[in-house]
């Protein structure tokens, strides 16, 4: 078996990683658009009950009970934007093992390519001395028989 062939597997190997770090760069930017989705949502809300508030004079307890509700809301707000900020990490970080993977499979197949050309560069070699060798057995015994 040919060098070449023998690093099929190993060609194989490296493709797979690949595909499975583009899987994962693939469900971490969903995730990341799921959390940007979601943060702009709470934002709509909030400033719609800022629009509320603003458009008349409430009384007391329900512009208590605004207040409390615009707290939580800043809460989620702000906790969703660290959720968002490590979902843009988790997307780098995946999108960077993608490229390494990547590389390394492009890596792994020029060395396949490189050893296959040079079997076939030998095999041509070998083709061509047993044509020349061919056609000299051809003369000598084109010189005997005569």
């Amino acid at each position: 078996m040919t060098r070449s062939k023998r690093m099929a597997p190993v060609k194989d190997l490296a493709d797979e990683r690949e595909r499975e770090a583009g899987a994962a760069v693939a469900v971490a930017r969903r995730a990341l658009e799921d959390g940007e989705r979601k943060l702009k949502q709470l934002k709509d809300y909030r400033a719609e009950y800022l629009s509320k508030i603003s458009q008349g004079a409430p009384d007391g307890v329900r512009l208590a009970n605004y207040h409390a509700f615009l707290g939580r809301l800043a809460s989620a707000i702000e906790t969703q934007d660290g959720e968002v900020t490590g979902l843009l990490a988790t997307l780098e970080r995946a999108t960077d093992a993608w490229r390494e993977r990547r590389i390394e499979a492009a890596s792994i197949e020029r060395a396949v390519e490189k050893l296959a050309s040079g079997e076939r560069r030998a095999a041509d070699k070998r083709a061509e001395r047993e044509a020349d060798e061919r056609s000299i057995q051809r003369v000598i015994l084109n010189r005997e028989t005569r």
